[in-house]
């Protein structure tokens, strides 16, 4: 029986923003397909699984984030390995930030990044809230952002989404952009939380999964998790111009 190994990295220090529901919706998306899921909650200091397939990482204040700092920087060249050998990432909102190659703190001491992912984060006094829509090349993304940092991309080719409403992470050309996808690592600002919202985008990430491991994904069977992300997609793809209500706040 195919087995798929799942892990959430720091989920109490990580995890202010829904990040389990993340976790929990590629697990329903994985059953719907017949597959069996294990997840492993990875705390500092514990091993992440040697059968890896997909590693989570959520948000947390920069307190936080310099919390885990240490643990998370003797973990480069296993995180780093393990998105160039193609294994399924999301990084969501501070985690996101130190994955890339530092975070400038005004007023504050910066923060060394990973580097596993193509851009630098500035900590900025506007406050970006709201929903969001994001149209990438697999289809549209909806969620919430809350988040005080612009990224600066530093390959161009990383950019994965052309922000329709809300701010974004990044300039992209004239409009604003949102996500960084490097092979099957997936970074963003996008939170509330964003899987359970986005059947498609989590389909994208178990097909990443199945092609890495070699097998085909069985026909899903069609659940409530689907109904529900319909009813909420709807009321936010609807949501009229001049009420969107995005909001900077400065803090």
């Amino acid at each position: 029986m195919m087995q798929i190994t799942i892990a959430q990295l720091y989920p109490a220090e990580l995890g202010v923003t829904g990040d389990r529901g993340n976790v929990r919706a590629i697990e329903r998306r994985f059953e719907a397909h017949g597959v069996d899921t294990v997840t492993v909650l990875v705390a500092p200091g514990e091993e992440l699984p040697a059968d890896l397939d997909v590693l989570v990482i959520g948000n947390g204040p920069l307190s936080a984030l310099r919390g885990v700092h240490a643990d998370l920087t003797a973990r480069k060249d296993r995180i780093a390995a393990f998105v160039a050998d193609g294994g399924a990432l999301l990084s969501v909102g501070g985690s996101a930030e130190l994955l890339g190659e530092g975070v400038s703190v005004s007023g504050g001491e910066d923060v060394t990044g990973l580097g596993v992912l193509p851009y630098r984060v500035a900590r900025v006094r506007d406050r970006r809230v709201g929903y969001i829509i994001v149209d990438t090349p697999d289809g549209p993304v909806v969620g919430f952002e809350d988040h005080a940092s612009e990224w600066t991309l530093t390959d161009a080719q990383a950019a994965y989404g052309t922000v329709r409403e809300g701010h974004g992470s990044y300039a992209r050309g004239d409009r604003r952009g949102e996500f960084v996808r490097r092979d099957n690592a997936f970074a963003c600002n996008v939170q509330g939380p964003l899987l359970p919202l986005n059947p498609a985008l989590t389909e994208l990430m178990i097909g990443t999964v199945a092609r890495r491991r070699g097998f085909e994904l069985a026909p899903a069977v069609a659940g409530d998790l689907d109904e529900y992300a319909e009813a909420a997609r709807t009321k936010i793809l609807m949501r009229p111009t001049r009420d969107k209500g995005f909001k900077t706040i400065q803090v």
